[in-house]
């Protein structure tokens, strides 16, 4: 195990002009990543997940900051000096070997013993439940399996840090569930230091200890699964982080004191705040719904609903605004029903409309 710290780390490709950085930059990330823990690096296509995590491994120059493993700085260190093993998203498995020869390549070019190899092997292969298809070549396997052998060579390293790039991407959805489970178990028998790169915020939220959540090359939350989730730092991660996305709009100041969603009767008491206008969001699933008789007005208009399953996700209309609204199985309304949207179970996050960082809660009425 190792500890991972990060410090005003930064990146950049190509030439800068008058003063700026070019594009596909990732700025001034620090955060501690602790010895033992799996953290996920979270975040739209092209935020730097992957940039960073190929900086932690060696395989990209840092540009400015500095990276530090169990405080020892490895950014000139080779990396195959750094003591990872990186797990690639499209396996980077050798073709014209088996199985065998893949996990043990890696073990075979660092001259460990032949019986130690043997021995490590036949403890991943068990691990990963491949023993079975040693002899066999990758294109005889499955891409399930695939990425079992890529995940065993990892092991078979018996590395410090784990270092994975969307491993699970290639994977079809039950087998990717399937997968992700193991990783959890995996790590849990392991115990070593993970980073997780992947814009899946399913498998952050259900894999990691900690999430680091990028955006445009910056870090806009390092946090638990609870306070990235409950306590969004800013509005980027509360629009981010949920499915479906987190209900978002501009309330104004009243007379009273109140904010008040303008075209409709919801208001909010966030206190004293000082800001005439602020953005307000409260999540989906924290709300119900109430079918209106006929005849009555409503608040709301039901445009759509989609149902999946255990729980129905009901797009509204009210005012000019639109909220959706998650409820238990296939629900009770249907496009063109009129309804009222009940919050008093729902957590209200505020934010800032300049700078979009949190700054309190409230409660609708």
């Amino acid at each position: 195990m190792a500890q991972i710290e990060l410090i005003s780390v930064g990146k950049v490709y190509g030439k800068t002009r008058r003063g700026k950085a070019a594009e596909n930059t990732v700025s001034d990330l620090t955060y501690v990543i602790e010895s033992g823990h799996f953290v996920s690096l979270l975040g739209p296509s092209g935020c730097g997940k992957t940039t960073t995590l190929n900086m932690i491994a060696g395989l990209e120059d840092v540009s400015s900051g500095e990276i530090l493993i169990d405080g020892r700085k490895v950014d000139d260190l080779e990396p195959d000096k750094r003591d990872l093993a990186f797990v690639f998203q499209d396996y980077a498995l050798y073709p014209h070997m088996s199985v065998y020869e893949n996990i043990a390549f890696g073990l075979r070019m660092r001259k460990v013993p032949k019986h130690e190899i043997e021995t490590r092997v036949s403890d991943s292969a068990s691990r990963l439940d491949i023993r079975s298809v040693l002899k066999s070549k990758p294109k005889q396997l499955s891409g399930g399996q695939c990425q079992r052998v890529a995940l065993a060579r990892a092991i078979a390293r018996r590395p410090a840090v784990f270092l994975f790039d969307e491993p699970l991407s290639n994977l079809d959805a039950l087998l990717r569930d399937q997968t992700r489970s193991e990783l959890k178990l995996l790590h849990r028998e392991l115990g070593a230091t993970s980073v997780y790169v992947t814009h899946d915020q399913e498998e952050a939220m259900t894999l990691s200890d900690r999430i680091v959540v990028m955006s445009r090359g910056r870090l806009e939350q390092f946090g638990t699964p609870f306070e990235i989730y409950h306590e969004p730092a800013t509005e980027f991660v509360a629009s981010f982080v949920g499915k479906p996305r987190m209900n978002l709009f501009t309330a104004l100041r009243t007379k009273n004191g109140r904010y008040t969603l303008p075209g409709t009767t919801f208001t909010v008491d966030l206190g004293e705040i000082g800001l005439d206008r602020v953005r307000v969001g409260f999540r989906p699933e924290e709300c119900e719904l109430r079918v209106v008789e006929p005849g009555t007005h409503g608040h709301g208009v039901v445009r759509s609903v989609e149902p999946l399953g255990n729980v129905s996700d009901v797009l509204i209309t009210l005012g000019d605004q639109q909220f959706m609204v998650r409820v238990p199985g296939f629900g009770t309304c249907a496009p063109g029903d009129r309804v009222d949207i009940i919050t008093t179970r729902a957590r209200i996050h505020c934010f800032d409309p300049t700078t979009f960082l949190r700054i309190s809660r409230g409660r609708v009425s």
